[in-house]
């Protein structure tokens, strides 16, 4: 059950992950919200969680293996999008 689950989880976890690349590029104030950040916090858990399932139920299946890469890329780069974030808002919160 938990693996036929696990490639559409995938696929809609990486278009949100796009999502908020877009508007982290376009639209950044609706990031900030109490809502965008739940779902950007939530999608880089649940990236994380679905990264673990996989790498636990692989062993030498291409497609897992691929799905696996490209779920690890997009938690990643999400993630390195909230720490860019952050960094941005001490720096401007520091200045007089």
């Amino acid at each position: 059950m938990l693996k036929r689950l696990l490639v559409p989880f995938s696929i809609t976890l990486v278009g949100v992950h796009l999502f908020i690349l877009y508007f982290w590029i376009f639209d950044w104030e609706k990031l900030v919200t109490p809502s965008g950040l739940t779902v950007w916090i939530g999608s880089i858990l649940s990236g994380v969680l679905i990264y673990l399932i996989y790498r636990k139920s692989v062993h030498t299946e291409k497609s897992k293996l691929l799905i696996l890469k490209i779920i690890f890329s997009s938690t990643l780069v999400t993630a390195a999008l909230g720490s860019i974030a952050l960094i941005i808002e001490f720096i401007t919160f520091s200045m007089p």
